[in-house]
Protein backbone atom coordinates (compact mmCIF):
# COMPACT_ATOMS: atom_id res chain seq x y z
CA UNK A 1 0.00 0.00 0.00
CA UNK A 2 2.84 2.36 0.89
CA UNK A 3 4.25 2.43 -2.66
CA UNK A 4 0.79 2.93 -4.11
CA UNK A 5 0.24 5.98 -1.89
CA UNK A 6 3.69 7.38 -2.59
CA UNK A 7 2.95 7.22 -6.28
CA UNK A 8 -0.42 9.02 -6.28
CA UNK A 9 0.99 12.55 -6.49
CA UNK A 10 3.43 11.52 -9.18
CA UNK A 11 0.71 9.73 -11.11
CA UNK A 12 -1.42 12.88 -11.16
CA UNK A 13 1.46 14.79 -12.74
CA UNK A 14 2.11 11.96 -15.16
CA UNK A 15 -1.52 11.90 -16.25
CA UNK A 16 -1.50 15.63 -16.97
CA UNK A 17 1.75 15.45 -18.89
CA UNK A 18 0.62 12.43 -20.90
CA UNK A 19 -2.89 13.52 -21.77
CA UNK A 20 -1.89 15.08 -25.08
CA UNK A 21 -0.11 11.90 -26.12
CA UNK A 22 -2.89 9.63 -24.85
CA UNK A 23 -0.35 7.67 -22.78
CA UNK A 24 0.43 7.26 -19.10
CA UNK A 25 4.22 7.43 -18.98
CA UNK A 26 6.31 7.30 -15.79
CA UNK A 27 8.19 10.54 -15.25
CA UNK A 28 11.64 8.93 -15.39
CA UNK A 29 14.50 8.93 -17.86
CA UNK A 30 13.86 6.33 -20.56
CA UNK A 31 16.03 4.22 -22.84
CA UNK A 32 14.17 5.66 -25.85
CA UNK A 33 12.34 2.39 -26.26
CA UNK A 34 9.89 2.27 -29.15
CA UNK A 35 6.46 1.07 -27.99
CA UNK A 36 4.61 0.19 -31.17
CA UNK A 37 1.16 0.96 -29.79
CA UNK A 38 2.25 4.53 -29.03
CA UNK A 39 4.12 5.33 -32.25
CA UNK A 40 2.63 3.28 -35.11
CA UNK A 41 -0.46 4.24 -37.09
CA UNK A 42 -3.69 3.09 -35.47
CA UNK A 43 -6.71 1.41 -36.98
CA UNK A 44 -9.00 3.87 -38.77
CA UNK A 45 -11.24 1.31 -40.44
CA UNK A 46 -11.03 -0.71 -43.63
CA UNK A 47 -9.72 1.21 -46.66
CA UNK A 48 -10.26 -1.49 -49.31
CA UNK A 49 -13.98 -2.16 -49.21
CA UNK A 50 -13.62 -5.31 -47.12
CA UNK A 51 -12.44 -7.44 -50.04
CA UNK A 52 -9.64 -9.16 -48.13
CA UNK A 53 -7.30 -8.93 -45.18
CA UNK A 54 -6.94 -5.25 -44.35
CA UNK A 55 -4.89 -4.44 -41.26
CA UNK A 56 -3.24 -1.50 -39.57
CA UNK A 57 -0.65 -3.99 -38.30
CA UNK A 58 2.28 -5.02 -40.51
CA UNK A 59 1.72 -8.26 -42.43
CA UNK A 60 4.27 -11.09 -42.65
CA UNK A 61 3.63 -13.26 -45.71
CA UNK A 62 5.49 -16.61 -45.77
CA UNK A 63 5.56 -18.99 -48.72
CA UNK A 64 7.00 -22.47 -48.12
CA UNK A 65 6.36 -23.71 -51.65
CA UNK A 66 4.44 -26.64 -50.20
CA UNK A 67 7.31 -27.95 -48.05
CA UNK A 68 6.65 -29.56 -44.69
CA UNK A 69 7.82 -27.24 -41.92
CA UNK A 70 10.45 -28.95 -39.72
CA UNK A 71 10.63 -28.65 -35.96
CA UNK A 72 7.20 -30.06 -35.19
CA UNK A 73 6.74 -32.71 -32.52
CA UNK A 74 6.71 -36.28 -33.81
CA UNK A 75 5.14 -39.30 -32.15
CA UNK A 76 8.54 -40.21 -30.68
CA UNK A 77 8.30 -38.05 -27.59
CA UNK A 78 10.26 -39.09 -24.51
CA UNK A 79 8.70 -37.01 -21.74
CA UNK A 80 10.24 -33.60 -21.12
CA UNK A 81 13.87 -34.68 -21.04
CA UNK A 82 14.30 -35.36 -24.74
CA UNK A 83 11.87 -34.98 -27.59
CA UNK A 84 12.05 -35.78 -31.29
CA UNK A 85 11.29 -33.07 -33.84
CA UNK A 86 10.46 -33.50 -37.51
CA UNK A 87 13.16 -32.65 -40.06
CA UNK A 88 13.17 -31.32 -43.61
CA UNK A 89 13.21 -33.71 -46.57
CA UNK A 90 16.99 -33.37 -46.75
CA UNK A 91 17.32 -34.18 -43.05
CA UNK A 92 18.07 -30.61 -42.05
CA UNK A 93 16.44 -28.62 -39.26
CA UNK A 94 15.19 -25.78 -41.50
CA UNK A 95 13.69 -25.19 -44.93
CA UNK A 96 14.23 -22.24 -47.24
CA UNK A 97 11.16 -20.01 -47.66
CA UNK A 98 10.18 -16.66 -49.16
CA UNK A 99 9.23 -13.89 -46.73
CA UNK A 100 7.52 -10.59 -47.45
CA UNK A 101 6.85 -7.90 -44.86
CA UNK A 102 4.17 -5.38 -45.81
CA UNK A 103 4.40 -2.27 -43.67
CA UNK A 104 2.75 0.79 -45.24
CA UNK A 105 3.23 4.02 -43.35
CA UNK A 106 0.21 5.95 -44.67
CA UNK A 107 -2.53 3.34 -45.14
CA UNK A 108 -3.59 -0.16 -44.13
CA UNK A 109 -1.67 -3.26 -45.17
CA UNK A 110 -2.99 -5.84 -47.65
CA UNK A 111 -1.42 -9.12 -48.84
CA UNK A 112 -1.07 -7.82 -52.40
CA UNK A 113 0.70 -4.56 -51.50
CA UNK A 114 4.34 -3.97 -52.48
CA UNK A 115 6.50 -5.31 -49.63
CA UNK A 116 8.78 -3.16 -47.50
CA UNK A 117 10.99 -6.26 -47.07
CA UNK A 118 11.35 -9.25 -49.37
CA UNK A 119 13.92 -11.91 -48.57
CA UNK A 120 14.75 -15.57 -48.45
CA UNK A 121 14.88 -17.14 -45.02
CA UNK A 122 15.60 -20.33 -43.16
CA UNK A 123 12.41 -21.40 -41.39
CA UNK A 124 11.27 -23.88 -38.76
CA UNK A 125 8.98 -24.29 -35.78
CA UNK A 126 10.43 -22.99 -32.51
CA UNK A 127 9.59 -23.07 -28.80
CA UNK A 128 9.12 -25.83 -26.24
CA UNK A 129 5.67 -26.21 -24.68
CA UNK A 130 4.23 -24.04 -27.49
CA UNK A 131 4.84 -26.91 -29.95
CA UNK A 132 1.93 -28.76 -28.35
CA UNK A 133 -0.57 -26.21 -29.66
CA UNK A 134 -2.10 -25.68 -33.07
CA UNK A 135 -0.98 -22.06 -33.35
CA UNK A 136 2.75 -22.58 -33.74
CA UNK A 137 5.67 -20.20 -33.29
CA UNK A 138 8.46 -19.98 -35.85
CA UNK A 139 12.12 -19.07 -36.26
CA UNK A 140 13.28 -16.97 -39.21
CA UNK A 141 16.90 -16.54 -40.32
CA UNK A 142 17.05 -14.05 -43.17
CA UNK A 143 19.49 -14.87 -45.95
CA UNK A 144 20.70 -13.23 -49.16
CA UNK A 145 21.01 -14.71 -52.62
CA UNK A 146 24.39 -16.16 -51.65
CA UNK A 147 22.75 -18.10 -48.81
CA UNK A 148 24.59 -16.19 -46.10
CA UNK A 149 22.72 -14.65 -43.17
CA UNK A 150 21.61 -11.10 -43.85
CA UNK A 151 20.77 -8.43 -41.28
CA UNK A 152 17.54 -6.65 -42.25
CA UNK A 153 15.59 -3.94 -40.45
CA UNK A 154 11.98 -5.04 -39.95
CA UNK A 155 9.05 -2.84 -38.89
CA UNK A 156 11.39 -0.10 -37.73
CA UNK A 157 13.51 -2.37 -35.53
CA UNK A 158 17.29 -2.52 -35.66
CA UNK A 159 18.66 -4.74 -38.42
CA UNK A 160 19.08 -8.37 -37.44
CA UNK A 161 19.15 -11.69 -39.28
CA UNK A 162 17.43 -13.94 -36.72
CA UNK A 163 13.84 -13.35 -35.61
CA UNK A 164 11.26 -15.25 -33.59
CA UNK A 165 7.67 -15.16 -34.78
CA UNK A 166 5.90 -15.73 -31.47
CA UNK A 167 2.30 -16.85 -31.80
CA UNK A 168 0.56 -16.26 -28.47
CA UNK A 169 -2.05 -18.92 -27.77
CA UNK A 170 -1.42 -19.95 -24.16
CA UNK A 171 -1.50 -16.24 -23.40
CA UNK A 172 -5.05 -15.40 -24.42
CA UNK A 173 -4.42 -11.67 -23.83
CA UNK A 174 -1.85 -11.75 -26.70
CA UNK A 175 0.22 -9.07 -24.98
CA UNK A 176 2.34 -10.49 -22.15
CA UNK A 177 5.58 -10.76 -24.14
CA UNK A 178 5.04 -7.44 -25.92
CA UNK A 179 4.28 -5.63 -22.68
CA UNK A 180 7.13 -7.02 -20.60
CA UNK A 181 9.84 -6.92 -23.27
CA UNK A 182 9.06 -3.24 -23.74
CA UNK A 183 8.81 -2.37 -20.05
CA UNK A 184 11.98 -4.36 -19.35
CA UNK A 185 13.64 -2.42 -22.16
CA UNK A 186 12.87 0.80 -20.27
CA UNK A 187 14.26 -0.59 -17.01
CA UNK A 188 17.29 -2.52 -18.25
CA UNK A 189 20.13 -1.81 -20.65
CA UNK A 190 18.93 -4.41 -23.13
CA UNK A 191 15.71 -6.29 -23.87
CA UNK A 192 14.60 -7.74 -27.22
CA UNK A 193 12.89 -5.48 -29.71
CA UNK A 194 9.41 -6.60 -30.77
CA UNK A 195 6.45 -5.59 -32.96
CA UNK A 196 2.94 -6.95 -33.41
CA UNK A 197 2.07 -8.22 -36.88
CA UNK A 198 -0.38 -10.55 -38.59
CA UNK A 199 0.88 -13.64 -40.38
CA UNK A 200 -0.22 -15.46 -43.50
CA UNK A 201 1.40 -18.84 -44.16
CA UNK A 202 0.96 -20.33 -47.64
CA UNK A 203 -2.10 -18.16 -48.16
CA UNK A 204 -3.80 -19.07 -44.87
CA UNK A 205 -4.38 -16.50 -42.14
CA UNK A 206 -2.58 -17.46 -38.89
CA UNK A 207 -3.49 -14.57 -36.59
CA UNK A 208 -1.63 -12.02 -34.48
CA UNK A 209 2.07 -12.70 -33.92
CA UNK A 210 4.93 -10.88 -32.23
CA UNK A 211 8.02 -10.42 -34.39
CA UNK A 212 10.83 -10.53 -31.86
CA UNK A 213 14.57 -9.96 -32.09
CA UNK A 214 16.35 -13.05 -30.80
CA UNK A 215 19.12 -12.73 -28.25
CA UNK A 216 22.18 -13.37 -30.35
CA UNK A 217 24.76 -11.58 -32.45
CA UNK A 218 24.54 -9.82 -35.79
CA UNK A 219 26.47 -7.16 -37.69
CA UNK A 220 24.12 -4.43 -36.44
CA UNK A 221 23.00 -6.18 -33.25
CA UNK A 222 22.59 -4.09 -30.13
CA UNK A 223 24.64 -6.65 -28.19
CA UNK A 224 28.38 -6.78 -28.80
CA UNK A 225 28.93 -10.52 -28.97
CA UNK A 226 31.45 -10.54 -31.78
CA UNK A 227 34.18 -13.16 -31.95
CA UNK A 228 37.80 -12.04 -31.72
CA UNK A 229 39.81 -14.88 -33.23
CA UNK A 230 43.13 -13.28 -32.29
CA UNK A 231 42.20 -12.70 -28.65
CA UNK A 232 39.72 -15.17 -27.19
CA UNK A 233 39.52 -13.06 -24.02
CA UNK A 234 38.00 -10.24 -26.07
CA UNK A 235 35.17 -12.37 -27.41
CA UNK A 236 31.62 -11.66 -26.32
CA UNK A 237 29.48 -14.67 -25.49
CA UNK A 238 25.97 -15.72 -24.56
CA UNK A 239 24.94 -18.65 -22.36
CA UNK A 240 21.48 -20.13 -22.05
CA UNK A 241 20.10 -22.06 -19.09
CA UNK A 242 17.44 -24.48 -20.26
CA UNK A 243 16.41 -28.12 -20.49
CA UNK A 244 19.18 -30.57 -21.43
CA UNK A 245 19.35 -32.31 -24.79
CA UNK A 246 17.43 -29.65 -26.72
CA UNK A 247 19.41 -29.99 -29.94
CA UNK A 248 17.18 -27.45 -31.67
CA UNK A 249 18.75 -24.69 -29.59
CA UNK A 250 21.89 -25.03 -31.72
CA UNK A 251 24.19 -24.86 -28.75
CA UNK A 252 27.35 -26.59 -27.52
CA UNK A 253 26.41 -28.20 -24.21
CA UNK A 254 29.64 -28.41 -22.33
CA UNK A 255 29.44 -26.29 -19.20
CA UNK A 256 28.82 -28.10 -15.95
CA UNK A 257 28.04 -25.37 -13.45
CA UNK A 258 27.52 -24.75 -9.76
CA UNK A 259 24.07 -23.43 -10.66
CA UNK A 260 23.14 -26.88 -11.97
CA UNK A 261 23.96 -28.42 -8.62
CA UNK A 262 21.92 -26.00 -6.52
CA UNK A 263 18.98 -25.46 -8.87
CA UNK A 264 15.90 -27.50 -8.10
CA UNK A 265 14.78 -27.98 -11.69
CA UNK A 266 16.09 -30.09 -14.53
CA UNK A 267 18.28 -27.73 -16.55
CA UNK A 268 21.66 -27.22 -18.13
CA UNK A 269 23.85 -24.26 -19.08
CA UNK A 270 25.07 -24.13 -22.66
CA UNK A 271 27.00 -21.83 -24.96
CA UNK A 272 24.47 -20.14 -27.25
CA UNK A 273 26.94 -17.80 -28.94
CA UNK A 274 29.44 -18.14 -30.60
CA UNK A 275 27.83 -20.86 -32.72
CA UNK A 276 29.50 -24.07 -33.81
CA UNK A 277 31.15 -22.57 -36.88
CA UNK A 278 33.04 -19.94 -34.87
CA UNK A 279 33.52 -21.72 -31.56
CA UNK A 280 37.19 -22.64 -31.73
CA UNK A 281 38.80 -24.67 -28.98
CA UNK A 282 40.56 -21.54 -27.71
CA UNK A 283 37.34 -19.53 -27.56
CA UNK A 284 35.46 -22.43 -26.01
CA UNK A 285 38.08 -22.86 -23.29
CA UNK A 286 38.19 -19.11 -22.58
CA UNK A 287 34.40 -19.00 -22.11
CA UNK A 288 34.37 -22.05 -19.85
CA UNK A 289 37.22 -20.72 -17.68
CA UNK A 290 35.69 -17.27 -17.40
CA UNK A 291 32.27 -18.54 -16.41
CA UNK A 292 33.80 -21.06 -14.01
CA UNK A 293 35.80 -18.29 -12.34
CA UNK A 294 32.64 -16.20 -11.92
CA UNK A 295 30.71 -19.06 -10.32
CA UNK A 296 33.69 -20.02 -8.16
CA UNK A 297 33.61 -16.48 -6.80
CA UNK A 298 29.85 -16.44 -6.29
CA UNK A 299 29.52 -19.85 -4.63
CA UNK A 300 32.53 -19.53 -2.33
CA UNK A 301 32.74 -18.34 1.29
CA UNK A 302 34.53 -15.27 -0.07
CA UNK A 303 31.59 -14.33 -2.30
CA UNK A 304 31.33 -10.87 -0.69
CA UNK A 305 34.98 -10.29 0.16
CA UNK A 306 37.08 -7.66 -1.63
CA UNK A 307 38.63 -8.71 -4.90
CA UNK A 308 36.99 -12.14 -4.69
CA UNK A 309 33.46 -10.71 -4.43
CA UNK A 310 30.60 -11.37 -6.83
CA UNK A 311 30.27 -7.66 -7.65
CA UNK A 312 33.59 -7.81 -9.49
CA UNK A 313 31.90 -10.13 -12.00
CA UNK A 314 28.32 -8.96 -12.49
CA UNK A 315 26.35 -5.81 -13.20
CA UNK A 316 24.62 -5.82 -9.83
CA UNK A 317 21.87 -3.40 -10.86
CA UNK A 318 21.10 -5.59 -13.87
CA UNK A 319 20.73 -8.67 -11.65
CA UNK A 320 18.50 -6.70 -9.27
CA UNK A 321 16.24 -5.43 -12.05
CA UNK A 322 16.04 -8.85 -13.69
CA UNK A 323 14.99 -10.41 -10.41
CA UNK A 324 12.35 -7.79 -9.60
CA UNK A 325 10.74 -7.86 -13.04
CA UNK A 326 10.45 -11.64 -13.02
CA UNK A 327 9.39 -11.86 -9.37
CA UNK A 328 6.73 -9.19 -9.82
CA UNK A 329 5.11 -11.05 -12.71
CA UNK A 330 5.89 -14.49 -11.22
CA UNK A 331 7.73 -15.72 -14.27
CA UNK A 332 8.63 -19.18 -13.01
CA UNK A 333 10.92 -19.94 -15.97
CA UNK A 334 13.44 -17.46 -14.54
CA UNK A 335 16.65 -19.12 -13.43
CA UNK A 336 15.57 -22.46 -14.85
CA UNK A 337 14.42 -22.32 -18.46
CA UNK A 338 14.86 -19.73 -21.21
CA UNK A 339 17.36 -17.91 -19.00
CA UNK A 340 20.05 -15.91 -20.84
CA UNK A 341 23.27 -14.58 -19.34
CA UNK A 342 25.72 -12.71 -21.55
CA UNK A 343 29.07 -10.97 -21.37
CA UNK A 344 30.23 -8.31 -23.78
CA UNK A 345 34.01 -7.80 -24.11
CA UNK A 346 35.36 -5.86 -21.14
CA UNK A 347 31.91 -5.80 -19.50
CA UNK A 348 30.44 -7.65 -16.50
CA UNK A 349 27.90 -10.47 -16.75
CA UNK A 350 24.32 -9.38 -17.42
CA UNK A 351 20.98 -11.14 -17.69
CA UNK A 352 18.36 -10.68 -20.39
CA UNK A 353 14.61 -11.24 -20.05
CA UNK A 354 12.84 -13.77 -22.26
CA UNK A 355 9.43 -15.45 -22.47
CA UNK A 356 6.62 -14.06 -20.30
CA UNK A 357 3.84 -16.25 -21.71
CA UNK A 358 3.31 -18.01 -18.39
CA UNK A 359 3.61 -14.93 -16.19
CA UNK A 360 0.98 -13.14 -14.09
CA UNK A 361 -0.96 -16.22 -13.10
CA UNK A 362 -0.89 -17.94 -16.49
CA UNK A 363 0.84 -21.03 -15.12
CA UNK A 364 -0.37 -23.79 -12.76
CA UNK A 365 2.29 -23.14 -10.11
CA UNK A 366 1.53 -19.41 -10.18
CA UNK A 367 -2.18 -20.12 -9.72
CA UNK A 368 -1.47 -22.22 -6.63
CA UNK A 369 1.06 -19.76 -5.19
CA UNK A 370 -0.13 -16.21 -5.85
CA UNK A 371 1.49 -14.82 -2.69
CA UNK A 372 4.98 -16.31 -2.50
CA UNK A 373 8.58 -15.31 -3.15
CA UNK A 374 10.27 -18.16 -5.00
CA UNK A 375 12.70 -16.76 -7.53
CA UNK A 376 15.23 -15.60 -4.92
CA UNK A 377 16.06 -19.32 -4.54
CA UNK A 378 16.86 -19.80 -8.23
CA UNK A 379 20.32 -20.17 -9.75
CA UNK A 380 22.73 -17.33 -8.85
CA UNK A 381 20.20 -15.69 -6.52
CA UNK A 382 20.62 -18.42 -3.90
CA UNK A 383 23.95 -16.80 -3.09
CA UNK A 384 23.15 -13.17 -3.91
CA UNK A 385 20.34 -13.07 -1.39
CA UNK A 386 22.75 -14.07 1.37
CA UNK A 387 24.38 -10.65 1.00
CA UNK A 388 22.77 -7.80 2.93
CA UNK A 389 23.92 -5.14 0.48
CA UNK A 390 22.32 -6.97 -2.44
CA UNK A 391 19.03 -7.45 -0.60
CA UNK A 392 19.01 -3.80 0.44
CA UNK A 393 19.46 -2.77 -3.18
CA UNK A 394 16.51 -5.02 -4.12
CA UNK A 395 14.32 -3.25 -1.54
CA UNK A 396 15.38 0.22 -2.66
CA UNK A 397 14.95 -0.57 -6.32
CA UNK A 398 11.52 -2.07 -5.77
CA UNK A 399 10.39 1.24 -4.27
CA UNK A 400 11.78 3.12 -7.27
CA UNK A 401 10.10 0.84 -9.79
CA UNK A 402 6.73 0.91 -8.03
CA UNK A 403 6.75 4.67 -8.48
CA UNK A 404 7.60 4.35 -12.18
CA UNK A 405 7.55 1.36 -14.53
CA UNK A 406 5.88 -1.05 -12.09
CA UNK A 407 3.33 1.46 -10.90
CA UNK A 408 -0.15 -0.06 -10.84
CA UNK A 409 -1.86 2.82 -12.65
CA UNK A 410 0.78 2.80 -15.39
CA UNK A 411 0.54 -0.97 -15.93
CA UNK A 412 -3.25 -1.04 -16.11
CA UNK A 413 -3.26 1.91 -18.50
CA UNK A 414 -0.60 0.21 -20.62
CA UNK A 415 -2.79 -2.88 -20.99
CA UNK A 416 -5.82 -0.81 -22.00
CA UNK A 417 -3.80 1.09 -24.60
CA UNK A 418 -2.36 -2.07 -26.18
CA UNK A 419 -5.76 -3.76 -26.29
CA UNK A 420 -7.22 -0.68 -27.97
CA UNK A 421 -4.33 -0.56 -30.43
CA UNK A 422 -4.77 -4.21 -31.47
CA UNK A 423 -8.48 -3.63 -32.07
CA UNK A 424 -9.80 -5.58 -35.07
CA UNK A 425 -6.54 -7.55 -35.39
CA UNK A 426 -7.22 -9.16 -32.00
CA UNK A 427 -10.78 -9.87 -33.11
CA UNK A 428 -9.56 -11.63 -36.26
CA UNK A 429 -7.04 -13.65 -34.26
CA UNK A 430 -9.62 -14.65 -31.67
CA UNK A 431 -12.05 -15.73 -34.37
CA UNK A 432 -9.32 -17.77 -36.09
CA UNK A 433 -8.45 -19.58 -32.86
CA UNK A 434 -11.86 -19.47 -31.17
CA UNK A 435 -12.00 -23.18 -30.30
CA UNK A 436 -8.51 -23.21 -28.75
CA UNK A 437 -9.21 -20.05 -26.74
CA UNK A 438 -12.52 -21.33 -25.41
CA UNK A 439 -11.52 -24.91 -24.69
CA UNK A 440 -7.91 -24.87 -23.48
CA UNK A 441 -7.86 -25.38 -19.71
CA UNK A 442 -4.32 -25.71 -18.48
CA UNK A 443 -4.50 -23.87 -15.16
CA UNK A 444 -6.40 -26.26 -12.91
CA UNK A 445 -9.94 -25.36 -11.84
CA UNK A 446 -12.34 -23.78 -14.31
CA UNK A 447 -12.44 -20.43 -12.51
CA UNK A 448 -8.73 -19.92 -13.19
CA UNK A 449 -9.00 -20.53 -16.95
CA UNK A 450 -10.17 -17.56 -19.00
CA UNK A 451 -12.39 -18.58 -21.89
CA UNK A 452 -12.26 -15.34 -23.86
CA UNK A 453 -9.87 -12.54 -24.75
CA UNK A 454 -11.78 -10.07 -22.56
CA UNK A 455 -11.81 -12.40 -19.57
CA UNK A 456 -8.09 -13.07 -19.95
CA UNK A 457 -7.31 -9.35 -19.96
CA UNK A 458 -9.35 -8.72 -16.81
CA UNK A 459 -7.71 -11.66 -15.02
CA UNK A 460 -4.26 -10.32 -15.87
CA UNK A 461 -5.19 -6.90 -14.53
CA UNK A 462 -6.49 -8.44 -11.31
CA UNK A 463 -3.26 -10.37 -10.93
CA UNK A 464 -1.18 -7.20 -11.27
CA UNK A 465 -3.24 -5.49 -8.57
CA UNK A 466 -3.06 -8.53 -6.29
CA UNK A 467 0.63 -9.22 -6.80
CA UNK A 468 1.73 -5.60 -6.46
CA UNK A 469 -0.33 -5.04 -3.32
CA UNK A 470 1.04 -8.18 -1.70
CA UNK A 471 4.66 -7.34 -2.56
CA UNK A 472 4.22 -3.79 -1.22
CA UNK A 473 3.29 -5.24 2.16
CA UNK A 474 5.86 -8.04 2.29
CA UNK A 475 8.94 -6.99 0.30
CA UNK A 476 10.99 -6.41 3.46
CA UNK A 477 10.55 -10.08 4.42
CA UNK A 478 13.28 -10.80 1.86
CA UNK A 479 15.75 -9.56 4.47
CA UNK A 480 15.44 -12.88 6.27
CA UNK A 481 17.56 -14.48 3.55
CA UNK A 482 20.60 -12.35 4.43
CA UNK A 483 20.23 -12.47 8.22
CA UNK A 484 23.50 -13.43 9.99
CA UNK A 485 21.82 -16.26 11.91
CA UNK A 486 21.03 -17.93 8.61
CA UNK A 487 24.37 -17.37 6.92
CA UNK A 488 27.10 -17.50 9.56
CA UNK A 489 29.51 -19.51 7.45
CA UNK A 490 29.16 -17.08 4.55
CA UNK A 491 28.78 -13.68 6.18
CA UNK A 492 31.72 -13.45 8.56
Amino acid sequence: MRYKLMGFAGIALILLAAAAANALEPAVETNHRIHQHLTARRDTGCDCGGTGLCSHLPLVIINTGGQEIPGQLTDEVDGFAQRVYSTADDGGSTIQVEVKVIDNQDRNNHPGDPPAVETGSEFRVRGYSSRYYEKLSYLLKFSGEDGRHQDISVMGMDAHFEWALHGPIIDKTLIRNYMWYNISGEIMRYAPNCRFCEVMLDGEYQGVYLMTETITDGENCRLNLSVNVKNSQATGFLLRMDRPNEAELETIRDIYSYAERVNRVFQDIAIRFPGKTRLTEEVKQAIELNYAAFEKSLYSYDYATGRYAYWNWIDTDNFVDYYLINEFVQNFDMGAYSTYIYKEPGEPYRLCVWDFDNSLGNFPLAVDLPDKYLLNERAWYVMLFKNEAFVQRVLERYGELRESWLNEAYLLSYIDQVVEYLGPAAERNNQRWADQIANWEGLGSDKENPHSFEEAVEMMKSRIIQRGGWMDETIHSLQQHCHPSRNKKYNH
